[in-house]
């Protein structure tokens, strides 16, 4: 049963109550009985006790310290609770996940404040996630998961680690106090890594390797006037000549004058084998 507790706006804490829209995100997060998630926020724990129920190893950081108590006698010794920030945490926790050889799910209703935070440290994390599913804004969400022609560099980010899916929007009513926005629960499921000690680095897209930080880097220099054709933002930054550009574009199907938000990930694996 989950307890009461006022929220505070430090921690950017909306709790979840609805307990259809926690089974739903337990269904997308597909657990299996004994594998390890990492939960982000447990606040008042109804995320927190669904996913005890479904069988997870819960490994629960809450920075808000006047919530260990309570989620300590709600949930003894059913799960592993660390208090602190996650970010600051996030390279403790995750190498002893590592060491001790246990892939792990994130899935978390997460403080909205730092959701771009999180998206980055535990993408490009040398122990990633197997999946992610996430509460987010239902604004971020949608850049999250966008495709052509509505690309944005937070897209780009996102895909060339993962394959991403919206899986369902969340209605500001299922949380208390109620935010004001709308929110929705993203699934990333992060590609493959290569095996341990091969050569080279990245992951392995469409049976491809790709370091996803060359994509992001040229991507960054992409969109980085979103007025301007993706030609003349590369060619500004001396990537490459605006011809060469074009008829990079050109060969893989895209007209010359496209601009960074009409290209999709795998148009920046080809860019960036390109150019």
């Amino acid at each position: 049963m989950d307890f009461m507790h006022v929220a505070k706006k430090q921690f950017g804490q909306n709790f979840l109550k609805d307990k259809g829209i926690v089974q739903k995100i337990i269904k997308a997060a597909e657990i299996v009985p004994g594998e390890t998630v990492l939960e982000i926020g447990p606040g008042t724990g109804i995320l927190t006790e669904a996913l005890v129920a479904a069988g997870a190893r819960v490994i629960a950081v809450e920075a808000d310290r006047d919530l260990i108590a309570p989620l300590r006698a709600q949930f003894g010794d059913s799960i592993e609770l660390v208090e602190g920030d996650v970010i600051s945490l996030h390279h403790s926790i995750t190498q002893s996940l590592n060491d001790s050889s246990t892939p792990y799910k994130l899935v978390a209703n997460i403080p909205y404040n730092i959701t771009s935070k999180i998206l980055e440290t535990f993408l490009a994390s040398k122990t990633p996630p197997t999946r992610m599913v996430l509460m987010v804004q239902l604004e971020v969400a949608d850049r999250i998961a966008a495709a052509p022609p509505d690309m944005s560099l937070l897209s780009v980010v996102c895909q060339a680690y993962a394959d991403v899916k919206k899986v369902f929007n969340v209605s500001r009513t299922a949380f208390k106090p109620s935010p004001n926005v709308d929110s929705a629960v993203v699934r990333l499921d992060l590609h493959v890594s290569p095996p341990h000690g091969e050569e080279g680095s990245g992951v392995v897209v469409a049976g491809n390797r790709v370091d996803p930080e060359k994509i992001i880097r040229l991507a960054k220099i992409g969109f980085s006037s979103r007025r301007k054709q993706l030609h003349r933002n590369l060619t500004g930054s001396n990537i490459a000549t605006s011809a060469a550009v074009k008829e990079a574009l050109t060969q893989i199907g895209l007209p010359p004058e496209a601009r960074a938000e009409t290209l999709s990930v795998h148009n920046w694996i080809q860019l960036v084998g390109m150019l």
